[in-house]
């Protein structure tokens, strides 16, 4: 399921604590005076010894191009992996567990290579284009299909501790329709987890408790977007900084695109996790890109 290269998105561990920074951010946003990790290559070392504490891995090395990425070998597959999003997410809330944060990472590593792909675990999740190039020119046969703009849908098993890309090989037979249907039912079953905080009045934070990178997920289904019509009755704006943030807001409301554009630069300032940079809307029921 998972080739060289590929790489799994860890998602157990985000907190709410640190989806609702970014609404913070709308009124005030304060730096850590100093990193809790400065340096990225010594942190990669407290990853690469948790890798190497997983079953089934081979052997984990620093690659010598790129003081962010590890090289892993686990069974007779070599994989490619990167520390960015984990070492940006421990030095922007440095009260978070590092050991139980790297431990995740690794696990979702090791998991992803040796789990299976299956109807029960398909999902559908929101990235962009360039995500999806970025895996197709290492040799990666993904499912995914285009969504609007810059964003696609790609297809994933939803795993305990990771989510990880599928092949159209792990369902042969079946059509792009048919496991779209499967990946959003299965993404569905998550509606009664989602959260939201509308603190603002501007902006309504939402995220799937338990399952927070199946939150830009939530914009493909019609059952979200009418279960949040008494807070949105007409059209939206809606933005997707990270992959674990989706924030709606009313799009008649003259500060609407200004609130859109700061809460993008302020979750970007982050650096982790990171999705899209541009604002969407939906009209008419009908997802837009904005020019």
């Amino acid at each position: 399921m998972v080739p060289s290269s590929a790489q799994p998105v860890t998602r157990r561990g985000i907190f709410a604590m640190a989806l609702f920074s970014s609404i913070a951010g709308l009124l005030v946003h304060v730096k850590a005076q100093k990193q809790r990790f400065p340096d990225i290559a010594e942190f990669r070392e407290l990853a690469i010894a948790a890798l190497k504490r997983q079953p089934g891995v081979e052997s984990a090395i620093a690659d010598p191009s790129d003081p962010a990425k590890i090289n892993t070998r686990i069974g007779d597959t070599d994989i490619a992996s990167d520390i960015t999003n984990v070492f940006g997410y421990l030095n922007s809330y440095p009260d978070e567990d590092a050991e139980a944060a790297i431990d995740r990472f690794a696990r979702a590593l090791a998991e992803a290579h040796l789990a299976k792909a299956g109807e029960n675990n398909l999902i559908a999740v929101v990235r962009t284009h360039q995500y999806v190039d970025q895996l197709t020119s290492t040799g990666m046969d993904l499912l995914s299909e285009p969504l609007v703009g810059e964003l696609a849908i790609v297809y994933m098993a939803d795993l305990p501790n990771s989510m990880s890309p599928v092949a159209p090989k792990d369902f042969p037979g079946r059509t792009l329709s048919d496991l779209r249907g499967v990946a959003l039912d299965n993404v569905k079953k998550w509606l009664p987890k989602i959260v939201s905080d509308g603190e603002l009045g501007i902006v309504h934070l939402y995220y799937v408790d338990g399952n927070t990178m199946l939150s830009s997920s939530l914009v493909l289904l019609d059952e979200f977007w009418l279960s949040i019509r008494p807070q949105f009755p007409g059209d939206v704006l809606f933005v997707l900084p990270r992959r674990d943030q989706l924030f709606v807001f009313d799009a008649g409301n003259s500060q609407a695109q200004t609130a859109a554009r700061r809460m993008i630069d302020v979750t970007f300032e982050d650096g982790f996790n990171l999705l899209s940079d541009k604002i969407f809307e939906r009209r008419n029921g009908k997802l837009l890109a904005q020019a």
